[in-house]
């Protein structure tokens, strides 16, 4: 008797299909795992989960089984094995269950795909699912921008939008490293930018390890499933209408995180004042609400 991992091989062999390095390949292949992943979503009738690269779709499957009204938005880079989600999952996108678009989730490093949350507002609006949820194994190459942007308000994606996020709820499996990243503190190796912005946006933390067992081919270094809960937008120390520029304000600061405060801000053409003390430290001792404050002091709106 054949197990999954064997069953799914010869599915791909099948067709000519491989993981690929290129797109940082590695598929789920334990179902059980899978099923508390998409338990963690908490998928009902009023939420749309947005699954990023569903690879196989071990993961659609558990988010499809987890709730007899789930809906998922999923979003694949490769072409064959678009095709091969067509197949297996046709019934469930015949009676609308599933949405599955073909390319990439990001246009760029900086922005989201535009037809993805089109899409994505579509079905919310139209199918009463206010609730949206990023449930994914995402890949390395693009968990960090993926999720940074995800953060950011919609209407700086979509225009005439009113102020929104995109998903209020992410579950993702991610490399360990990055995930100790997304959740770094002030003072440690791991606070950087992305950290700063999280920890001002919402609520998260490292749910649990992952062995490299549960993923086809095994990777090479550990994971982790992060959650992270978003803070609505009327509730955030971060207005939305600063965000886009607060995040290009944290890649300036950090990109020097050796020097002092007030070296990289003059480097970055931000200027502090002489009697202010923080100068003397560098940006990554500095929690985010502070570091929010010096980037609305040093706006250059703000001198005029």
């Amino acid at each position: 008797m054949t197990g999954p991992l064997e069953r799914l091989k010869e599915a791909l062999e099948a067709r000519g299909l491989k993981p690929r390095k290129a797109f940082g390949q590695n598929f789920l292949v334990d179902p059980n795992f899978a099923k508390a992943v998409a338990h963690a979503a908490h998928a009902d009738g009023k939420t749309l989960v947005l699954e990023v690269g569903p690879g196989t779709g071990a993961l659609t499957s558990a988010l499809l089984i987890s709730d007899p009204a789930a809906r998922v938005l999923a979003v694949e880079i490769d072409r064959g094995l678009a095709q091969l989600l067509r197949d297996t999952f046709a019934q469930e996108i015949a009676s609308g269950r599933l949405t599955l678009l073909e390319g990439d989730a990001l246009s760029g490093k900086h922005e989201l795909n535009a037809e993805m949350l089109q899409e994505m507002l579509r079905i919310s609006e139209a199918e009463q699912r206010p609730r949206r949820v990023l449930c994914a194994n995402l890949p390395y190459n693009a968990a960090t921008s993926l999720i940074a942007n995800l953060t950011l308000p919609l209407e700086s994606s979509v225009p005439d939008r009113s102020a929104a996020s995109p998903v209020e709820r992410i579950v993702a499996t991610v490399q360990l490293e990055l995930a100790e990243r997304f959740f770094g503190t002030p003072g440690s190796n791991d606070f950087g930018p992305l950290a700063a912005l999280l920890a001002l946006r919402g609520k998260g933390s490292i749910a649990r390890k992952v062995g490299a067992h549960v993923f086809w081919p095994r990777p090479q270094v550990s994971s982790a499933v992060v959650e992270l809960d978003l803070i609505p937008w009327e509730r955030c120390a971060l207005k939305p209408h600063e965000a886009k520029a607060f995040q290009e304000f944290l890649q300036k600061l950090f990109q020097q995180r050796r020097k002092t405060l007030r070296a990289a801000m003059k480097t970055a053409d931000l200027l502090l004042a002489p009697s202010d003390e923080r100068g003397a430290k560098r940006a990554e001792d500095l929690d985010p609400k502070t570091l929010l404050e010096l980037f609305r002091i040093t706006r250059p709106e703000r001198k005029k």
